[in-house]
């Protein structure tokens, strides 16, 4: 054994809590190395994630067919994507560019304040000109909001092209304001035409029933012709009047408490003679004795003569029905006839009281519908020619409360 061996002995003898003290500080080394690496592969991964994610977000940023910028609070950009640069014509994605030179002079002014708001909101949104590759203005909607980029306070902005949108909707209000424009001067006219007429032709109505006594038996069908032919003039004026009170919105509504089937029976008994002088069957059929309801009381009665005055006047033969049903929100009436029926070409102008292709229309379903309408309600017509009609009305019932009626004097004694 060489001289060396009397150490190695000595070293391999180490006492026990020697050796476990050595065994210790070499597992410590061990897992220290073990950790610094883990760390060292996270924050790799971590780094690479990071890198991913900025690679993907640039290249979202640059694709996005919007124009989209990155800019400063008072309009440096920082960087535009490829369709902002095409818009702006500009070279690079990082432009020594000012938004103030890129917007149309007239538009300036409005840049500023769209900046303006963003500071002090941290958003803004405003239609602003920029001047386009051929020269001419691009409409753009600009939306900024402020952003966190390198511990500073920058803006992200994205526009997009609305001068065709913009130039529609403009188009669209022209022509809602021309035709608005045109019916109220149509209604205008209607009422002073109307009333002009109406005057003298009260005059004649008036005389004839003069007329009528003081002529021979043989000449009393004359007289009782212009007068019929008076009174249905009358009434037609009455309907144009009506009408452009109507799409003049002028009408005013004063729901009150009423019985819905009291109101329906009275309109009934009103079309009763007519129906019975043609041999009609004239019926209500309510869901109950009485349905009460708020509603305008002159509105529902208009409402109720026009329906049952027309199934009335277009059924030659068979009869006239009134159906009367209701749940707690609504009330709805539906007045069931056997008359000519409506062709189907005149359908898709049945409420267009100023076009009457068929026979059955005129102004009383017009009217119905605007008051219909007008109290929060629908209106729809079944009908086949030669096969009868449904005009069904649903009304909001209100607060639906029953009517009491009066005390007499005798009844408080």
């Amino acid at each position: 054994m060489t001289a060396s061996s009397p150490g190695l002995l000595a070293l391999l003898s180490l006492s026990p809590d020697l050796a476990a003290g050595l065994g210790v500080a070499l597992g410590l080394l061990v897992g220290a190395v073990a950790a610094g690496w883990v760390v060292r592969t996270r924050e790799r991964r971590a780094r690479a994630a990071v890198e991913a994610s900025d690679a993907l977000h640039r290249r979202l940023f640059d694709e996005a067919a919007d124009v989209m910028l990155l800019h400063d609070t008072d309009g440096g950009a920082l960087r535009v994507n490829a369709a902002g640069r095409a818009v702006l014509c500009v070279a690079t994605d990082t432009p020594s560019l000012s938004l103030l030179d890129a917007v149309a002079v007239a538009d300036r002014a409005m840049l500023r304040r769209h900046l303006a708001a963003l500071e002090a909101d941290g958003q803004a949104r405003s239609d602003i000109r920029v001047s386009g590759p051929s020269g001419d203005p691009i409409l753009l909607d600009l939306a900024s909001r402020l952003v966190g980029e390198d511990g500073a306070r920058r803006a992200v902005s994205v526009g997009r092209d609305v001068g065709a949108r913009r130039a529609r909707e403009a188009a669209l209000v022209a022509a809602r304001d021309e035709a608005e424009e045109a019916a109220r001067v149509r209604s205008q006219f209607l009422a002073s035409m109307s009333h002009e007429i109406r005057t003298p032709l009260t005059s004649v109505v008036g005389f004839t029933e003069i007329l009528r006594d003081e002529v021979d038996e043989s000449q009393r069908g004359l007289v009782d012709a212009i007068a019929a032919g008076g009174q249905r003039l009358l009434s037609t004026l009455d309907s144009v009047l009506d009408l452009a009170t109507l799409d003049a919105r002028r009408e005013t509504l004063r729901p009150a408490s009423l019985d819905v089937v009291a109101a329906v029976e009275s309109a009934i008994e009103q079309a009763r003679p007519q129906a019975e002088a043609q041999g009609l069957t004239l019926t209500v059929e309510p869901l109950a004795a009485s349905l009460p309801a708020t509603l305008d009381a002159d509105a529902l009665g208009r409402i109720l003569a026009h329906l049952v005055g027309n199934a009335v006047r277009y059924t030659e033969v068979g009869s006239v029905t009134v159906e009367v049903d209701a749940d707690a929100d609504a009330v709805a009436i539906r007045v069931i006839d056997t008359g000519i029926g409506i062709p189907e070409a005149a359908m898709a102008t049945l409420f267009d009281g100023f076009k009457s292709p068929g026979q059955g229309q005129g102004f009383g379903l017009a009217i119905t519908q605007r008051l219909v309408h007008l109290m929060g309600g629908t209106v729809s017509v079944e009908s086949r020619w030669r096969a009868g009609t449904a005009v069904t009305v649903v009304l909001p019932r209100g607060d639906a409360t029953p009517t009491e009626a009066p005390q007499t004097a005798e009844a408080l004694a």
